[in-house]
């Protein structure tokens, strides 16, 4: 009986967290000028049926174009630029610092499983663009992921600034 249980408690589990919705600090623009926001991407989690990985929670990013690794050295800083496309960056490693020449608003990402951003202040968007630092002591490993003809995930926006960790904490 206790193993039908735990089979049981398992699939509750995986169908309790397959209407989950995904949260993601973004970089974007408003108003001529770069901004975070912490947005929910409006497709939620589903069970997988990929053999492999049944059972779990599984999210669609939308299609994607040609994804980069890149390995950035201690200590780099990655200067004042806009983001060149519509993309997802996932820091892999590393500690990373997001600033704003226009606002006081910034983020600390840790590379890992928190480490995944959504950036689309492009220059048709941004006239300034963001600052990234990397300030730590390790390499940082980024890919970066490019959204396909440019189009933004479905998503509403939580709120004005990054993402809280209580609000990433459970993914």
């Amino acid at each position: 009986m206790a193993p039908l249980l735990a089979i049981l408690g398992a699939l509750l589990l995986a169908v309790a967290r397959a209407d989950q919705l995904f949260n993601i600090t973004a970089l974007t623009g408003r108003g001529g000028i770069s901004v975070l926001e912490c947005w929910q991407l409006t497709t939620p989690f589903v069970t997988s049926d990929v053999p492999g990985v049944i059972g779990t929670s599984t999210l669609e990013l939308g299609d994607m174009a040609n994804a980069t690794y890149t390995v950035i050295p201690p200590r780099f800083d990655g200067g004042l630029h806009n983001a060149p496309v519509k993309q997802y960056v996932w820091f892999v490693s590393g500690f990373i610092h997001l600033s704003l020449p226009n606002a006081t608003d910034e983020a600390w990402v840790y590379g890992g499983r928190y480490g995944l951003i959504y950036a689309d202040d492009t220059a048709d968007i941004s006239g300034w663009g963001h600052r990234t630092q990397y300030p730590g002591s390790d390499t940082t490993i980024a890919v970066t992921i490019p959204v396909k003809d440019g189009i933004n995930p479905p998503h509403t926006r939580i709120h004005h600034g990054p993402c809280f960790s209580e609000e990433q904490i459970g993914i």
